[in-house]
């Protein structure tokens, strides 16, 4: 059976191995020199086919001491000879330019460059190996919190506030005038210092549409406007009398008599009397109806009755017959009055049959139209009459209240 035929590489690590062989015995009693090495690195290797093998001439002791060895110069082989082309036999786990470099550590001369090819191993170790982020932490970062050590949950900032927030109730004890809290009071930042301002005298209150999600004047959209209405001293004049009559007469002509006005219109159909005009203008006028100091408008506003006139205690006509108190008749709730006493924001009003004579055909009693019980002293004894003086078919007498 034949021999295995060898690849190029392991012709070329034979002949190598060959070289150094002959090198070591040579220049074995010689001081290795710095560029051996390198030399030997860069020193390019032709094929053993192409080569010629190296004769070495061993000297005798007869030999003159100057004649030093020489190493026998190879074959001359052209460049193109010497170029080694890259085949399929070639590794890829070979040096540069498909060499496979043997560097024995033994060797004195390798001592020199092994710092240099420690470094150039690292490199290639560095690339291969993948890079890790390095993570950096800090010493404090092993402390435990305070919740942490108490075992008490970490609470949220929005639930840290709500529990420091006061209530509406805990506001209104806190303040001096509780009717000024609002439900919206106790989330601001200072809930004492806001009730505080809007307490003191004239200060505008913040409109209140501000909290409304909802554009300013929006629901206004489908409610239907009142007609306007004139003043009443200019009412009074009759001019509203005279523009009804002048429209009502427009819509009887015809369209030939509405061209002809259109041409030539007929003048002083409005005319009022001058005396008549300076008394509603000058004498009958009246101020137009002002916001007060500190109001602000609100959605609303001018629907709503004007509670200003009005006064606790007078019962109008159009009150009564609402109600259904027949004339001389006292109130329904003056029997319950009696019983527990006037309205506590009103303790020094008089109130007839309370604390005050019944008006005039008024009579005590609980039968219809009667006043129920009269008004008594701290021992329940009805109050005397002071005085009492006859007249003619008249009789005037005072209580003592």
């Amino acid at each position: 059976m034949a021999a295995p035929k060898m690849t190029k590489n392991q012709m070329r690590r034979a002949k190598k191995k060959e070289q150094k062989k002959a090198q070591a015995e040579v220049s074995a009693p010689l001081r290795p020199q710095p560029h051996t090495l390198s030399s030997k690195l860069t020193a390019p290797v032709s094929p053993p086919y192409l080569q010629t093998t190296t004769t070495t001439t061993t000297t005798t002791p007869a030999d003159s001491a100057d004649e030093k060895p020489q190493e026998a110069p190879a074959a001359e082989t052209s460049a193109a000879d010497l170029a080694v082309k890259d085949g399929p036999g070639v590794s890829d786990t070979d040096g540069p330019d498909g060499f496979d470099v043997d560097v024995e550590t033994s060797d004195p001369a390798f001592a020199e460059f092994e710092d240099i090819m420690k470094r150039f191993g690292r490199v290639a170790e560095d690339e291969e190996a993948p890079k890790e982020e390095a993570v950096f932490f800090d010493q404090d970062d092993d402390i435990p919190s305070e919740d942490e050590e108490t075992g008490q949950p970490k609470l949220s900032k929005k639930k840290r506030k709500q529990l420091n927030k006061l209530s509406v109730a805990e506001l209104k004890a806190l303040v001096k005038i509780p009717e000024i809290v609002e439900w919206q009071d106790v989330s601001s930042s200072d809930p004492r210092l806001l009730v505080q301002i809007k307490a003191q005298r004239n200060v505008v209150p913040v409109p209140p549409h501000w909290s409304l999600k909802r554009e300013y004047l929006s629901s206004k959209r489908g409610i239907e406007k009142a007609p306007f209405r004139l003043p009443k001293f200019i009412a009074e004049t009759g001019i509203t009398e005279m523009r009804d009559a002048v429209l009502e007469k427009q819509e009887q002509q015809s369209l030939k008599q509405k061209q002809r006005e259109r041409v030539a219109p007929k003048m002083g159909k409005l005319d009022i009397d001058y005396q008549r005009l300076y008394d509603a203008f000058f004498r009958f006028q009246t101020k137009p109806e002002l916001t007060r100091f500190g109001e602000v408008y609100y959605e609303g506003k001018e629907s709503e009755v004007d509670f200003q006139h009005f006064r606790p205690g007078d019962l109008s006509d159009a009150s009564k017959d609402a109600l259904g108190i027949p004339p001389g008749a006292p109130p329904p709730w003056l029997i319950n009055q009696q019983r527990f006493g006037p309205p506590p924001s009103y303790p020094t009003l008089k109130i007839p049959g309370l604390n005050a004579p019944p008006p005039p055909g008024g009579s005590w009693g609980f039968h219809p139209g009667g006043w129920g019980k009269p008004p008594v002293d701290e021992f329940n004894r009805p109050l005397q009459k002071v005085d009492e003086k006859r007249t003619d078919k008249k009789k005037e007498s005072k209580y003592r209240f």
